[in-house]
C-alpha cells in the first residue's frame, strides 16, 4: 500500500478531529441551510442589507479585539494563562466599539451584534487553544440551532433587522467560558506586556484579515446597490460551505503546530478535497442556482469564479497554522496585506470594468497572491533575520 495511505490509516488524534469535523460540518450546516432559506425569504435587496450590518459588526468587533484570537490560541495551548488579562481589555474596546456603531447604524441590533461576535471569537479561541474540542463541538452545534431559531422566530417579528438581532444574541452562548476564566485564573498584566509584539502584529493580522473579508461589502453597497450585494453574498455563501474543511483542519492544526506537533497528512488531504469541491461548484451552480434561488441568477456566474477561491485558501491556512505555530506572524501580516491590497485594487478596477464578476475575480487573484507568498517565502525566506521571532514575543 503507498506509504501516503498508509500514514492516513494509522494517522493518530482523529477523535480529536472528529469532534471538530462532526461540529462543523453540523453547525455550518446549520447555517448554511439558515442562509439559502433567507436568500430565499427576503429576496436580494434585504439580503444585501443583513449582509451589509453583519459586516459593519464583524469590522467593528475586529477593531476592538486587538488581536486576541491567535494570540489566545498560541498562547493557551503553551499553557501561558493570558487570557483574563485580554478579556478585560477586549470587552471593554467592544462596550466601546458596540456604541460607536449604534451611533453610526442607527442600529440597536448591529451594536449588539458586535459585541456578541467578539464574545464569540474570544471563547472559541480559548477552547481551541486548549485543545478542549468535545466541549467546543457542543457549544459551536448549540450556537447555530440558536442562530436559526432567533434569527427566523425575529424576522417575523421585526424584519430583516430580526435576522441581525438573532445572530448577535446566538453569540452569548459562549458567556460561561469567559466568566469561568476570570473566577479560576488571576488578571496578570505583565503577561501581555511581555507577549505585546507579538499581540499587535496579531491585531494587524486581524485587522487585515477582517477588512479582506467585509471590505467588499462596504464597497459593493453603495458601488453596486443592495440587490448586487445579496448575489454577491450567497457566492460567499457558498465558498463558505466549500471552505468547511480548510477551517476545520486549521483549527486543528493551529495549537498542534504551537507545540510542535507536525500534521502533514491532514493538510494534504484539505488541499486534495479543496481542488474537487471547486470543480463541483463549477459544474452544478448553473443548474441549482436558477432551481433553488430564481431571484439570484446573477449569482452563477460569481459562484463559478468564487468555487476556485477555495484551492488557495486550504493552502493558505496550512501555511498560517504553521507559521503561527512557528510565532513568525509577521509572515502571515505581509501575507495579508499582499491578499488585502490585490482585493482593493481589484474591487475599484475590476469591479469597475467588468461589474460584479471582477469583484468576484479579485477576491480570486487575492487569495492566489496570498498562496504565492506564503508558498516563495517558506521556501526561500523563511531563515531570513526579518522574520525570525524574537524571544520577548514580536514577530
Amino acid at each position: 500500500m503507498n506509504p501516503f495511505w498508509n500514514k492516513i490509516k494509522n494517522f493518530k488524534d482523529l477523535k480529536d478531529l472528529q469532534h471538530l469535523a462532526l461540529a462543523n460540518v453540523v453547525g455550518k450546516a446549520i447555517a448554511g441551510i439558515f442562509w439559502f432559506y433567507a436568500a430565499a425569504l427576503l429576496g436580494t435587496e434585504d439580503y444585501g442589507q443583513v449582509s451589509y450590518f453583519v459586516a459593519i459588526g464583524s469590522m467593528a468587533a475586529a477593531f476592538a479585539m486587538v488581536g486576541s484570537s491567535n494570540t489566545i490560541i498560541v498562547y493557551a495551548a503553551k499553557k501561558i494563562p493570558i487570557q483574563p488579562a485580554i478579556y478585560f481589555i477586549v470587552l471593554i474596546l467592544g462596550a466601546i466599539a458596540s456604541i460607536v456603531v449604534v451611533l453610526l447604524t442607527n442600529s440597536i441590533e448591529t451594536g449588539i451584534f458586535t459585541i456578541g461576535f467578539i464574545i464569540f471569537n474570544l471563547a472559541i479561541s480559548d477552547l481551541l487553544g486548549k485543545k478542549h474540542y468535545k466541549t467546543y463541538s457542543k457549544i459551536f452545534v448549540i450556537q447555530k440551532i440558536l442562530f436559526a431559531s432567533l434569527a427566523l422566530g425575529l424576522y417575523f417579528i421585526m424584519g430583516f433587522s430580526g435576522i441581525v438581532l438573532g445572530y448577535a444574541l446566538s453569540f452569548l452562548v459562549f458567556t460561561f467560558v469567559i466568566v469561568k476564566e476570570f473566577k479560576n485564573v488571576p488578571l496578570d498584566f505583565s503577561l501581555i506586556k511581555k507577549k505585546f509584539g507579538f499581540m499587535i502584529n496579531n491585531y494587524a493580522l486581524s485587522i487585515e484579515r477582517i477588512f479582506s473579508g467585509q471590505i467588499d461589502k462596504i464597497i459593493i453597497a453603495p458601488m453596486f446597490g443592495f440587490a448586487i450585494l445579496g448575489n454577491f453574498s450567497l457566492g460567499i455563501q457558498v465558498l463558505a460551505i466549500m471552505s468547511l474543511l480548510p477551517t476545520i483542519v486549521y483549527q486543528y492544526t493551529v495549537s498542534q503546530d504551537a507545540t510542535g506537533n507536525r500534521s502533514t497528512i491532514i493538510k494534504k488531504l484539505s488541499i486534495i478535497s479543496s481542488i474537487i469541491l471547486a470543480i463541483c461548484g463549477v459544474m452544478l451552480s448553473p443548474f441549482i442556482v436558477p432551481i433553488l434561488f430564481p431571484e439570484f441568477t446573477d449569482a452563477v456566474g460569481i459562484i463559478q469564479i468564487i468555487s476556485f477561491v477555495v484551492i488557495p485558501y486550504s493552502v493558505n491556512m496550512t501555511y498560517i497554522s504553521k507559521f503561527l505555530g512557528q510565532e513568525r506572524g509577521k509572515i502571515i501580516l505581509i501575507g495579508q496585506a499582499v491578499s488585502l491590497g490585490i482585493y482593493i485594487t481589484g474591487l475599484l478596477t475590476l469591479g469597475s470594468i467588468i461589474g460584479i464578476n471582477g469583484v468576484a475575480l479579485s477576491l480570486l487573484f487575492s487569495a492566489i497572491g496570498q498562496m504565492i507568498f506564503y508558498i516563495c517565502t517558506d521556501r526561500f525566506f523563511i531563515n531570513s533575520k526579518i522574520f525570525r521571532p524574537s524571544e520577548d514575543g514580536h514577530f
